[in-house]
């Protein structure tokens, strides 16, 4: 076995990345810190030198990916371009995070409904709501800025955006199966449609006689 203690970086990345496989493949009650070890190729010892905790590593984990995608999305709401071309390049780099990070996507998504892990959540939560609170705080400034009409619910949209992503990515292959043209041409399609009908909506510009 190889103990890490004498790389503190690649160590701890490296556990994060056993721990994230771990705790999905057992969930939280079923992974060990021994097991998250073996994995990792260190000590026990040297786990705790990184983690004073079962808990406080899975959190570590959890955290690991939200800063992550803390950091694209910065750069992604941060670039010029219409609300349009802002909010497709958001949803792109959701869905590419997604990905990245599937593991601790599916933890995130079975754990939050077990109930053992009840005194985690507000906590969990916290780590998750940082990045859905930059998006509406740039769907905020683009109301306030007059690039989307000022009776936008911004939570709402931002909700729909980061919702319709996680749905589409637990549920692609599912997707493809549905008879019809609806979800064929892959993420882009689909992130393209996404975003025309929330910036356009279902009614047409100028309808014709009553719209109930």
């Amino acid at each position: 076995m190889t103990d890490c203690a004498s790389a503190p970086e690649g160590g701890r990345e490296r556990l994060l990345d056993a721990a994230a496989t771990e705790f999905s493949e057992l969930g939280y009650s079923g992974a060990s810190i021994a097991g998250i070890a073996r994995r990792a190729g260190m000590s026990k010892s040297t786990v705790f030198h990184h983690f004073n905790s079962k808990e406080a590593l899975y959190l570590a984990v959890i955290g690991s990916a939200v800063g992550d995608f803390g950091q694209r999305i910065d750069h992604v709401l941060g670039d010029a371009g219409s609300c349009r071309q802002v909010l497709a390049r958001f949803q792109g780099e959701h869905l590419r995070q997604l990905r990245d990070h599937r593991r601790v996507v599916r933890l995130i998504l079975r754990e939050l409904q077990d109930p053992a892990l009840e005194r985690r959540k507000p906590l969990i939560i916290e780590l998750l709501s940082s990045n859905f609170t930059r998006l509406v705080r740039y769907l905020e400034q683009a109301r306030a800025s007059g690039r989307i009409r000022p009776s936008v619910n911004c939570h709402v949209a931002a909700l729909a955006l980061f919702a319709s992503n996680v749905f589409y990515f637990q549920h692609a292959e599912d997707l493809d199966r549905i008879p019809g043209e609806g979800f064929e041409g892959g993420d882009q399609a689909f992130v393209d449609a996404l975003v025309d009908v929330l910036i356009n909506g279902l009614l047409p510009s100028e309808p014709s006689g009553d719209q109930t």
